[in-house]
Order: structure tokens, then sequence, then C-alpha cells
């Protein structure tokens, strides 16, 4: 996962001011490229524990004389097939990693026919896989890579990335579920990410990484911003109790929002708030660092629903969920950093725009 910060001068420069966008779509190697066929082409990719995906489609490449597709279009997007999405403008970057999911080719009397594809990245492949799992008393990281290295052994992800997760003595069993939704319910146990960027399956804390990945600024790169504040789910304090190895009560209490933020979180905002709070038994923790470190977690996880956002951009290959974005050019209130959660690239006739979508724990 990209761990670099840049600054929209630079980004400027190195896509000439970002003029005429294009992309390229490759299947198993061979490319397919918007300046020799017509494409549009979407984007999706998230950091809230959903699988991303893209879409693509082509028109206007049927030959009606010899009843075929150009390209023999039809024989290289094949369900199955690696795929690789890059974009950008003179210069292009990666943006997804995957493999195709579905084609679909429509015909019609009134217009040319065309081809619609839909991709998935690995971690779409694991809702796929659905056989039981006895792990006995493993270490939660060896059960988390053997999971995520099945979409990696068949070439649908490039690399895996696996945070320090705690020990545990219970067993490992998972019945009836597929392996995405396994990892989800792990993810959230242990207070960690689940998310596919361009290959890179992550397992891992990403909201440690407090750097800003980019400024965006409204009249510059930032071509529209909405910010919602809620209180719903919001708690002042979260306790988390459970049993040491003694079979010994033990607790851990979080009332301090660590997430990167300015301004004032719920309860502070609304100071009727320091009265709730959400206490919960875990059967995983062992000891009171363990069950303060759930719970800090577990208070972050619900600030950072405080605040939400949405905005649209110009096409920045650059701009990826899972890290902090700092929003300028506006009031006093809605300037600040906030937690890139999903994006939204898109390619088309129009141009290239990108959307995103945030969170903070602060207003």
């Amino acid at each position: 996962m990209d761990q670099g910060s840049y600054t929209f001068q630079a980004l400027c420069s190195k896509y000439e001011d970002f003029r005429s966008p294009a992309f390229t779509i490759k299947v198993e190697g061979k490319e397919i490229k918007s300046s020799e066929i017509p494409l549009t082409v979407e984007v999706d990719l998230c950091a809230d524990g959903s699988a991303g995906g893209c879409s693509f489609q082509i028109e206007s490449m049927y030959d009606y004389e010899h009843a075929k597709w150009l390209n023999d279009l039809t024989k290289t997007l094949e369900v199955g097939a690696r795929l690789e999405i890059e974009g950008g403008y003179v210069k292009q970057e990666p943006i997804f990693y995957g493999y195709v999911d579905e084609v679909t080719v429509s015909y019609s009397g009134s217009g040319s026919p065309s081809l619609s594809v839909a991709g998935l990245d690995g971690l779409g492949f694991l809702m796929n896989c659905r056989e039981p799992m006895y792990g006995g008393k493993q270490e939660p990281k060896k059960v988390v890579q053997t999971l995520l290295n099945k979409p990696k052994s068949v070439g649908y992800a490039k690399k895996l990335t696996i945070g320090t997760l705690p020990q545990f003595d219970t067993p490992v069993v998972k019945e009836k579920i597929d392996d995405f939704k396994y990892l989800r319910m792990l993810a959230e146990r242990y207070c960690v990410s689940l998310m596919a960027i361009n290959g890179e399956l992550i397992f891992d804390n990403i909201l440690s990484n407090t750097k800003s990945l980019m400024t965006l600024t409204v009249g510059a790169s930032l071509l529209s911003f909405q910010k919602r504040l809620t209180l719903q789910n919001q708690v002042y304090e979260v306790e988390i109790r459970g049993m040491d190895e003694n079979k010994e009560q033990i607790k851990g209490v979080a009332n301090s929002v660590s997430v990167k933020g300015t301004g004032k979180t719920a309860a502070q905002t609304a100071s009727e708030f320091k009265g709730t709070a959400l206490r919960e038994e875990n059967e995983y923790v062992r000891t009171n660092e363990e069950c303060k470190r759930v719970a800090q977690a577990r208070l972050d996880t619900l600030a950072l629903n405080y605040v939400s956002g949405a905005g649209t951009c110009l096409g920045i290959p650059e701009l990826i969920p899972g890290r902090f974005l700092t929003i300028e050019g506006l009031d006093g209130d809605t300037v600040g950093d906030y937690f890139i959660t999903k994006v939204h690239h898109r390619f088309g006739p129009d141009g290239y725009l990108t959307q995103f979508e945030v969170k903070g724990a602060k207003n």
C-alpha cells in the first residue's frame, strides 16, 4: 500500500495539467488501450471491509461483414482471466488488479453490439471458498495467511500484508461461511482492516499511518465536497471485559478518541453524550492491556462514523482508500483531515473523474 504523500503541483506536472486522460486494460497481459478502442471504465476501491471491483464497456468493435468481434475480444475477455487496469494521462499508474468475474455480450437491432465486463479483486475470489476449516490452536496470523494465500496462489493477488496479531488459545473453526466473511469476522475481532489495493491484500491496522496522502483544494483539484455529522451509535466510553488464563475477570476502558483529526468528538460536541457507554464481553482477550487495546480500537471505529463526507475531484490515480486526506479551501468547520473509505475512478467520453467517500472522528 502506498505510504507516500503527493502535492497537487507535483501531480499537475507529472500529468501535464491533467490533459488527455487515458486508460489501459490488461487481460492476461494482452492490452486494450483507450487510445485505440472506445472505453468506459469504472473502478471501485474500498477500505470498509468490502471487496473492490471494476467494470468496463466496449462498443463499436464488431465486424458485421464477418460476424465477429475485432481483435478476438470475446476470446480475450474470458471469465477467470487475470485483469489489470492502469489509468492516468500522459503517464498511467496501476489502479486495479484482480480477475474477470462476468462478461455480458449485448446485441441490438438499433445499435452496435457491446461487451460489458465486471471484475473483482482477490477478496472477491475468497467469496467462492467455502470449505470448512478446523485450525486447532494456530496463531491467528497463520490462519489469515493461509486464507489470503488462496487468491495469491492462483494469480489474483500479488502481495500480502498482515499486521501483528495476538495469539489466542481457542480453537479456530470455520463452518457454513465463506473465507471472505470469515476474514471480515477476524478483522473485527482483532480490530484491523481488511482491504485490497492493486493486488495487495491487507489485513492490518491502517489507521496507524496518519500522514496525509494529499491535499485537495476547492477551486483547484476539488470539484465538490459535502459533509455530514451524525450522533448515531456514538458513545463516550467503551469497556471490554474478559477472562485471563486463570479465569479471573479482566477489563479495559477507553474514553479518549485517538483518531487523527481537528475539532471536537461527538461526546465533546454534545455534552449529553458523556454518559453513554458500550460494554462488551470478549472471549479472545487475556490481559488488561489487551482489553484496553480492543476498547480503544472499538471506540475509534465508532467515532469514525461521527463525520462522513463525499467529494469529486480531477481524476487522480494516486487517490486510494485507507489513507488520510486533507481538505482545504472551505470554511473552518470543514477543512481538515479525513479518512478515505471508498474511491471510485470513472473514465469515459466525458473525461476522467475520481469520486471518494471519507469519515472522521472530529468535526
